[in-house]
């Protein structure tokens, strides 16, 4: 039981830097199409310009990610360089939390450290999204990127099938 209260956080994984969390109020292809443009250039801000130079930004399936508004501005500020549905690069396997450190690691890591015990209000539940976020070390991310990899090899050896269970 997660609790009563709704929220909606944008976070990124670069290297060894957790991005984010952004709490969206709402979410639809003009506010997603917004935070891309006003807000996601901010929490890149610490990331050094190598890495951003070179990052592919990977989203999921959400219809807002989706949109003519965040495919024209994924085009343009990460020309072949985004991952999703309708992307120049590759489109992601949908269904595919296995392959996803967002969700073979991120969202479950904050899960268990924020619903220790309920939060009483929605307040509660943003300073404890922010504060687990920030324990988040660069040696935590780095044995996510070797798990990862790791997931892509046993992905391959099984031709792209289910292979959770080899884990």
């Amino acid at each position: 039981m997660q609790g009563r209260f709704a929220v909606n956080v944008w976070m990124g994984i670069v290297d060894n830097y957790v991005i984010g969390p952004h709490i969206c109020e709402t979410i639809n292809a003009e506010n997603y199409s917004a935070f891309l443009e006003n807000y996601l250039p901010i929490l890149l801000e610490d990331v050094p310009l190598d890495i951003r130079r070179r990052i592919i930004f990977q989203q999921d399936g959400h219809p807002a990610h989706t949109s003519y508004l965040a495919r024209t501005y994924l085009n343009r500020t990460f020309p072949n360089r985004w991952i999703g549905i309708r992307s120049p690069l590759f489109e992601w396997p949908p269904r595919s939390p296995d392959m996803t450190p967002m969700d073979f690691f991120l969202w479950g890591y904050l899960k268990e450290k924020i619903y220790v015990t309920l939060p009483r209000t929605r307040e509660e539940l943003i300073n404890r999204i922010q504060q687990t976020s920030a324990t988040i070390t660069p040696a935590m991310l780095s044995k996510v990127r070797e798990n990862f990899m790791r997931r892509v090899a046993i992905c391959l050896e099984n031709n792209g099938g289910y292979f959770e269970h080899l884990l």
